[in-house]
């Protein structure tokens, strides 16, 4: 004969528990825990696309705007004025200034204070304004610069001698054109 489960106790979910075999109780509950680590994780995978999508649109935005605000300064039309102190501007950045530096410095000596260099690009022309306590040194310094290989004519422009407390002083300009480098 067979055994029939024969069950009068009332429904309950202790009782449905206790019925359910341990071994299919710990798939269940294994299950139960992968279930939730799969939704943390899809919640967490969520809410990073969600900051990547909003980044995305944040630099879709700022492209737009470099895009709009660089074809509003290549349509506006340059003023002739501005355009030329840039290209003086220019100019004055690209003299060979490390080459004329050293050839004047090699030129100049002790005796000599120089007071200013002020170049002219667009003449290839540097102006120095120096002192001196005579006329041979004054002399003298202009044909040392005369000798500099990378320096051209030079021009005694204007001199005069100065009081200065006791002693006097020839204070004077010189104009040096410079010759163009290889580079």
């Amino acid at each position: 004969m067979r055994n029939l489960p024969i069950d009068l106790a009332p429904f309950s979910v202790r009782r449905e528990w206790c019925r359910i075999r341990p071994s299919a109780r710990l798939l269940a509950l294994a299950g139960l825990l992968l279930c939730g680590a799969a939704a943390f994780r899809a919640q967490t995978l969520l809410v990073r696309l969600q900051a990547l999508d909003g980044e995305s649109s944040r630099i879709v935005e700022r492209n737009e705007r470099a895009a709009q605000a660089s074809s509003r300064v290549r349509g506006e039309p340059v003023d002739a004025k501005q355009a030329a102190v840039v290209n003086i501007a220019v100019a004055r950045l690209n003299l060979p200034w490390d080459d004329l530096l050293d050839a004047i410095e090699a030129a100049t000596p002790a005796q000599i204070a120089l007071m200013s260099i002020t170049p002219e690009p667009g003449r290839a022309l540097i102006r120095i304004e120096a002192e001196c306590t005579g006329a041979r040194e004054m002399l003298d310094y202009l044909s040392s610069l005369g000798r500099q290989p990378l320096l051209g004519r030079v021009t005694l422009t204007r001199h005069e001698l100065v009081k200065d407390g006791m002693d006097s002083v020839l204070r004077f300009q010189v104009e040096v054109q410079w010759r163009g480098t290889g580079s």
